[in-house]
């Protein structure tokens, strides 16, 4: 028997920024503290099989965001999304795939076209138009929820008060659930501890807090966290925990998330070069 190996190269064409900026309206200088995007990266993506003539061609572009002001990003309203790509020849305006990562202590933005990359013969390319994101100013910590460690799983419903962004644009509370999972590790003979959040919201969360009833902090470590945004349109937050032996008794879980939700709208008007690597005349970084 003769196994055939299917073979799939990418060639990843890297495209430089040559200039990059946001352009306000008219000759009006930009709002102080105002939410600007920058280019952070655009590749052409060619993938090649054996036996295709005519594979999908993608073109991906990851957009950053300076945001000069005290409070952070933390989303983006999907239907105030609107952007358009094209190059000097007229091409593109074509369907795009969005992902946004705006959850992240650096937010980033990633559009990618549907079989469509820049002509060999364009000079640039320009992503042009909107995007509502919203933005949050303030840190408060909920209330805390008590758990027992003698459970191995519990759930607790949580307010979030001023924590969430009505449809209509007002501030409103968040309702959420905690949950923990305990464990015990066999080989070092600590506690492991999965705390997780659950809300339909959009919310900022910045994290969690584990205390004793009596307000002194629990002995342990946070190892890890991470995000879903939830096939179901619940996005989840869970951080890991491992404790030491000797908790145990209860625990009290607080939430530290944003408040003073808005919506800003951010105009996009960016182009860049494909001429190979050059200076970047935007924004240059210190040796």
């Amino acid at each position: 028997t003769v196994t055939t190996a299917l073979m799939k190269i990418f060639f990843a064409i890297p495209v430089f920024c040559l200039f990059a900026g946001v352009s306000a309206p008219g000759d009006e200088a930009p709002a102080e503290k105002a939410v600007s995007v920058i280019l952070l990266s655009a590749t052409s993506k060619i993938p090649w099989e054996p036996g295709i003539k005519k594979p999908e061609r993608t073109f991906q572009v990851v957009l950053g965001f300076s945001n000069p002001g005290p409070g952070k990003i933390i989303g983006s309203r999907k239907e105030g999304i609107r952007l358009e790509i094209r190059d000097s020849t007229g091409g593109g305006n074509v369907p795009s795939d969005y992902v946004d990562f705006l959850h992240a202590r650096d937010p980033e933005f990633r559009m990618e076209t549907k079989d469509w990359v820049p002509a060999p013969d364009a000079r640039w390319v320009s992503v042009k138009g909107d995007m509502l994101l919203v933005t949050a100013e303030k840190e408060v910590t909920s209330e805390g929820c008590l758990f027992s460690m003698d459970k191995e799983k519990e759930e607790r419903h949580v307010v979030l008060k001023g924590g969430s962004l009505m449809d209509d644009g007002r501030q409103g509370d968040a309702q959420a659930t905690l949950k923990i999972t305990r464990s015990l590790n066999k080989d070092s003979g600590k506690i492991n501890l999965n705390v997780e959040l659950v809300s339909s919201r959009m919310l900022g969360i910045c994290g969690v807090t584990l205390m004793k009833p009596d307000g002194t902090p629990v002995m342990g470590k946070n190892w890890s966290w991470g995000y879903s945004a939830g096939s179901g349109g619940s996005p989840s937050w869970e951080w890991d925990y491992r404790l030491e032996p000797e908790e145990k008794g209860e625990i009290q879980v607080l939430v530290n998330y944003m408040t003073e939700l808005k919506r800003i709208d951010v105009p996009v008007d960016l182009k860049f070069g494909l001429s190979g690597m050059v200076r970047e005349t935007s924004r240059q970084r210190k040796p």
